[in-house]
């Protein structure tokens, strides 16, 4: 998990829904896969592979039912707040 989201969830002396944790962690993957150069073939299938492993293009879909499940908490929202602008 992302350092300032664990800052973040220890400050306000909390835990976070293990999907939440599960969501932060595979949206910070497909970041980083997404920025990730394809200089040939391979590596484009690669970097395509890892995305639909990711399930990349569901992820903003999975925040949203987050968000909704978990609106009254707000370390939950904090988090993936701050997952999101690191």
């Amino acid at each position: 998990m992302p350092l300032l989201t664990l800052v973040l969830v220890a400050a306000a002396g909390g835990t976070l829904p293990a999907e939440v944790k599960t969501l932060i962690e595979r949206r910070a993957q497909c970041e980083h896969w997404a920025g990730e150069e394809p200089y040939d073939a391979a590596r484009a299938a690669a970097i395509d592979a890892a995305l639909r492993r990711l399930r990349c293009a569901t992820s903003e879909a999975d925040e949203a039912r987050l968000r909704r499940r978990y609106a009254r908490q707000r370390v939950v929202l904090a988090a993936l707040d701050a997952g999101r602008e690191e």
